[in-house]
């Protein structure tokens, strides 16, 4: 049985122009390599791991959940409490405004 992977070298203007159908080779088992000014900076190849939503997300975190080094959170967080600071729309800026012109004397 023999394997053969199709490999191809692409700039990135062409990736970036024609990034649909350089997936679609993907997807079939290509392997491209991305390059700047001639030079190989990226490849592109089918993940060799099926993902969950949660690792594909963060991959790190979820490889720190499974050795133990972080501890996911038990439940949803809770919204937080209406801030019983009550302040007028606008105010916040003319403060940053005014507090940059002193600086600026």
């Amino acid at each position: 049985m023999s394997l053969t992977i199709k490999v191809k070298t692409v700039g990135i203007k062409d990736l970036k122009n024609n990034l649909s159908a350089h997936l679609r080779d993907v997807r079939r088992g290509a392997k491209i390599l991305v390059s700047d000014r001639n030079a190989v900076v990226a490849e592109l190849h089918e993940p060799t791991t099926a993902y969950s939503v949660p690792e594909a997300l963060d991959p790190v975190v979820a490889e720190w959940i499974r050795e133990g080094i972080v501890i996911p959170p038990a439940g949803k967080k809770a919204p937080l409490p209406v801030s019983p600071v009550k302040i007028a729309d606008g105010t916040a800026r003319r403060l940053l405004d005014q507090s940059r012109d002193e600086t600026r004397s």
